[in-house]
C-alpha cells in the first residue's frame, strides 16, 4: 500500500498544478467571458494570448467577428500562486 501512495503522490501534484479554462461563458448582456488560470510561473500574457485565440475561435464558428470588451490579469504571487486571465468579449 505505501507503494502505491508513493507512486500516486507525484500525479496528484502535477494534477494541481494543471492550467485550467472555462471556456466561453455567456453574459446577460450578449458577452462572453473566457477564464483561465495557470500553471506555478505561467505568466498572464500567455494566458490572454491563448483566451483570445479561444475566444477568436469561438466566433468565427458562428461566422462573426471577435471584439474585446474588457480584460483582467493577475500575475502570480505571494497570495495567488498561479496567474490569472479574464477575457470578456463580443462576437459581431
Amino acid at each position: 500500500m505505501r507503494g502505491f501512495m508513493v507512486a500516486l503522490a507525484p500525479a496528484l501534484l502535477l494534477a494541481g498544478c494543471a492550467a485550467t479554462s472555462t471556456g466561453p461563458v455567456a453574459g446577460f448582456d450578449g458577452s462572453w467571458t473566457i477564464s483561465k488560470r495557470g500553471v506555478v510561473a505561467t505568466q498572464p500574457e500567455a494566458l490572454t494570448r491563448a483566451a483570445t485565440q479561444e475566444a477568436t475561435a469561438h466566433c468565427a464558428v458562428q461566422g462573426k467577428r471577435f471584439r474585446q470588451v474588457d480584460l483582467k490579469e493577475s500575475p502570480s504571487g505571494l497570495l495567488a500562486p498561479r496567474a490569472e486571465t479574464a477575457l470578456t468579449f463580443v462576437c459581431e
